[in-house]
């Protein structure tokens, strides 16, 4: 219940000092709705300001209503990004919304709405805060059969603290038994893993203002199956590297033929070289 601070037939009904958490980017509702009196004869003024910290910058003006008309342009820091919930503020509705939210509208909010000779305040604690950016999942080494197999789930960004929780998302949705999930590190450990454990798995990263996910598709395979895989690979991969081999030396051999043709035909087009003419002396 709020109290004003001078006698006044003025009410606002919403929650003073309500703390708002909101995602970077997303919008805001401040709430102040209120009720009139018949002892309310002046002109009807509401009026949002944004408080300072003590000692610092004076407290900004930010929109105002009066006499039937509306004044948003005093702070810059929001210009185009607040107005007004209602059409009509006369209705009891003052509320405002802030859009397209950043890290620098976390503040103090206050509204006050006047009718001569009543006057009432109230406050709203706005905190703007990244939500988890798109986690990153993956797995760490192999899923055998019998082995430890843990994934791994990450968000780079967003607020702390961030929870992470795996989920199962094809039949059986049941969570493979035994298993262990590190809510704060974003690991899940699946204990003497089985092949049925094999399927598609969801972690979700979530905060105070949003949340993320995303897809790991998981096989769990026996050992035997891992080397032959592995040694199909290293096979895939020599085969490669003879073709690529017979391939250069296909087109090498015909590039030093191209070249002793071109030799040949040189020494063939030349002109005979000049004979240089004998001079002999002859003697007394």
């Amino acid at each position: 219940m709020l109290t004003g601070e001078f006698s006044s037939a003025v009410w606002i009904n919403s929650t003073d000092k309500k703390l708002l958490e909101k995602a970077v980017g997303g919008s805001a509702t401040l709430d102040c709705q209120f009720t009139l009196a018949p002892d309310d004869f002046g002109n009807l003024e509401i009026e949002w300001t944004r408080l300072s910290k003590p000692g610092l910058t004076p407290d900004s003006e930010i929109i105002v209503y009066s006499a039937g008309q509306i004044y948003d342009h005093y702070y810059e820091p929001l210009k185009d990004r607040v107005h007004f919930t209602s059409m009509d503020p006369r209705s009891g509705d003052g509320s405002i919304n802030l859009l397209l939210l950043t890290p620098s509208d976390s503040g103090t909010y206050r509204c006050q709405v006047k009718k001569v000779p009543g006057i009432q305040r109230i406050t709203t604690i706005l905190r703007v805060m990244q939500a988890p950016s798109k986690p990153s999942c993956h797995l760490k080494g192999t899923a055998e059969v019998g082995g430890n197999v843990v994934l791994h789930c990450n968000a780079v960004e967003g607020a702390i603290p961030i929870d992470y929780n795996w989920q199962r998302t094809t039949e059986p949705y049941a969570q493979p038994s035994p298993a262990r999930l590190d809510v704060t590190a974003g690991t899940f450990h699946i204990l003497g893993a089985k092949e049925t454990d094999s399927g598609t798995y969801q972690c979700t990263a979530r905060n105070r203002v949003g949340m993320e996910n995303c897809i790991l598709d998981l096989k769990i395979v026996h050992p035997s199956m891992v080397g032959m895989i592995s040694g199909t690979v290293a096979g895939i991969l020599v085969v490669l590297a003879v073709i690529t081999f017979i391939v250069y030396r296909r087109y090498k051999c015909k590039d030093d033929l191209v070249e002793e043709d071109t030799a040949n035909d040189i020494r063939e087009d030349a002109s005979p070289p000049k004979h240089r003419k004998l001079v002999t002396e002859s003697t007394v």
